[in-house]
């Protein structure tokens, strides 16, 4: 009886070495978890600020994704006409250029 308690013992600090190991492995886990988390909420409380700070909190979502939208048009439109604008300066331009090296000439 007294060698199957012997025999035994090594199999309990073998187990207990293992459920060690598990449970640092949890509480590291859990700290990363931990940390996660408390990043979580500062990222939600300066989400939920810059909302304050802009009063978008009346407005709801769908709303507010029309807007984005119609914000998105708009930034596409005004792209179109700063590029035409753009070509039109270019064209301007050279015309000067060749303006003044034809007073040059003479």
């Amino acid at each position: 009886m007294l060698d199957d308690a012997a025999t035994d013992v090594p199999k309990v600090e073998e187990e207990l070495a293992e459920l060690e190991t598990a449970v640092d492995a949890l509480v590291g886990s859990f700290g990363a978890m931990r940390e996660r988390a408390a990043a979580a909420e500062e990222n939600h409380r300066k989400l939920a600020e810059a909302l304050r700070e802009t009063d978008l909190e009346t407005i709801a979502p769908t709303e507010l994704q029309a807007r984005l939208e119609d914000l998105a048009e708009e930034n596409s439109r005004l792209r179109i006409i700063v590029d035409e604008a753009r070509t039109r300066a270019q064209r301007v331009r050279s015309r000067l250029m060749l303006m003044e090296d034809e007073l040059a000439d003479e």
